[in-house]
């Protein structure tokens, strides 16, 4: 995803529009998990089933079922990212994460009479998005978070507003912080007044986690052995965690007065959601397969829990001042998010009992997603930073194509998977795709199986600290590892 993997604002305008066109694509952007065979052929399962992954892809694939099945994925998951200012060494910086990916039961049934063969129930979790993720970067660049403050603080009281008019999550703390103060001439100043963009240096670590398990009701049944259908009920729970400290410093007196700054902002973010699947498998042979599923958007209700501080350090008549923390307030702000429908269209080849080939097209509208800021109280200010940020996402993104290739052979007991997908990029200046390339292996005998599958995601994107300052970098390397064992009844 270029330039939009990771973005955090950790600016100067008030704390709605935290709530950004970056954030509805951040929980749009789905990777899969679910299950290790799932993931080790590229979740290229539209055309095929029997496995609980691809229950939340086609859910028809649950009428392929033959018997009861328990199923349970650990999963370990590597995320490092090299992020470098313009002109600056990358740094490295790495993060792991432990999670179960699926845990589920299908109860099979077979009709005692009629040309339904199976009707299949299924009840789990698979995990849709994983967020875990560490960034570090520092070097030297141009400007300061306190001009926006000091714009910001200029603009409230040239309407004949007061401090209690600033952004408490922002501007307030660096007035009660003294990065802004009032002159001998009683005017707004600060130490960056003679030179806004003075260079200095910077530093900012952002670390994430949390991530999305959708827990889900499917049912499906197997007409006369060509026909898959099945439905899928879909309840996503989000989690979303961050925390940035960002901080800059005058190793050199380039600014008079001014030493260093540290600002940390912390955000939980929790909700659920509501979404439908639907789709269907058709057997022209039993070598020949084709599958299709359509996906409702993700109804979310969302809060957000957040907070920040700040201090600042400066020198004056030769006396160091080391500024205490500020604390802001904790804020607390309910809000709705629809993410884009879904579409997909597979086909695959079954070679007997040797294995299958398998190849699946995704059509997912980035464009479509659209926040409420507003869903209990009418607010003027919401409505008019809702419809701002809706345009945002509207011009910003589009329709992307998403492919996923795989592959499994199978050697009595021992099954060996591969598979690759090509990832349509959001953005609508964006060309081309990013890349993931899956493997696995697994072993299947009476009553029982394990898979190991594993996946490896490329992508790059940017980080800012806050409105207008200099752009770091990011390319991102994830591996994932996922362990699934199997029971059937």
């Amino acid at each position: 995803m270029k330039k939009v993997l990771f973005f955090i604002a950790m600016g100067f305008s008030a704390y709605v529009t935290a709530q950004t066109a970056t954030d509805a694509l951040r929980y749009s952007y789905i990777r899969p998990g679910g299950t290790a065979r799932f993931m080790g052929v590229g979740g290229a399962f539209t055309a095929l089933g029997a496995d609980f992954g691809a229950l939340s892809q086609n859910p028809a694939g649950i009428a392929l079922y033959r018997t009861s099945e328990f199923v349970l994925t650990p999963s370990l998951r590597f995320a490092a990212t090299d992020a470098a200012l313009p002109g600056e060494p990358s740094l490295r910086d790495e993060k792991s994460s432990f999670n179960l990916d699926n845990a589920g039961l299908i109860f099979h049934s077979m009709p005692r009479s009629g040309k339904w063969k199976t009707v299949n129930v299924g009840l789990g979790f698979n995990r849709q998005a994983d967020f875990s993720q560490a960034i570090f970067y520092q070097g030297n660049a141009n400007g300061t978070i306190t001009n926006g403050y000091f714009d910001e603080a200029n603009a409230v009281l040239a309407n004949g507003g007061t401090e209690e008019g600033f952004d408490p999550f922002g501007t307030r703390l660096a007035w009660d912080a003294n990065a802004l103060y009032a002159d001998q001439n009683g005017y707004l100043s600060y130490d960056f007044i003679s030179d806004p963009q003075a260079r200095i240096n910077r530093l900012q670590t952002a670390t994430t986690r949390g991530g999305v398990n959708e827990m889900l009701f499917s049912i499906g049944g197997n007409y006369a052995e060509k026909l898959m259908v099945g439905m899928t009920l879909g309840v996503p729970i989000l989690r979303y965690e961050q925390e940035a400290d960002y901080s800059e410093s005058d190793p050199t007196d380039a600014v008079p007065f001014f030493d260093d700054l540290r600002q940390t902002n912390y955000l939980n973010t929790d909700g659920v959601g509501f979404d439908v699947k639907m789709g269907f498998i058709y057997h022209f042979t039993q070598m020949f397969r084709l599958g299709a599923s359509f996906h409702t958007p993700t109804w979310y209700s969302l809060t957000d829990n957040y907070s920040s501080t700040f201090s600042y350090s400066y020198t004056i008549n030769n006396v160091s001042v080391d500024g205490e923390t500020i604390f802001s307030p904790d804020g607390v702000f309910d809000y709705r998010l629809r993410t884009p429908w879904r579409a997909n269209a597979g086909g695959a080849v079954v070679i007997g009992k040797n294995g299958f080939v398998s190849a699946d097209v995704e059509w997912v509208d980035y464009s479509s997603s659209r926040y409420n800021f507003d869903p209990n109280t009418p607010n003027a200010d919401f409505a008019l930073q809702e419809r701002e940020v809706n345009n945002q996402i509207q011009r910003n993104y589009r329709t992307a194509t998403n492919l996923r290739f795989g592959a499994e052979w199978a050697l009595d007991d021992f099954r060996l998977r591969g598979g690759a997908n090509l990832l349509g990029r959001p953005g609508a200046d964006e060309t081309g795709f990013d890349t993931a390339i899956t493997g696995g292996v697994g072993v299947r005998v009476e009553g029982f199986y394990i898979d190991l599958g594993y996946r490896h995601f490329a992508s790059d994107g940017a980080l800012t600290a806050y409105t207008g300052a200099p752009v770091a970098s990011l390319d991102n390397r994830n591996n994932e590892f996922l362990l699934t064992f199997g029971f059937k009844f």
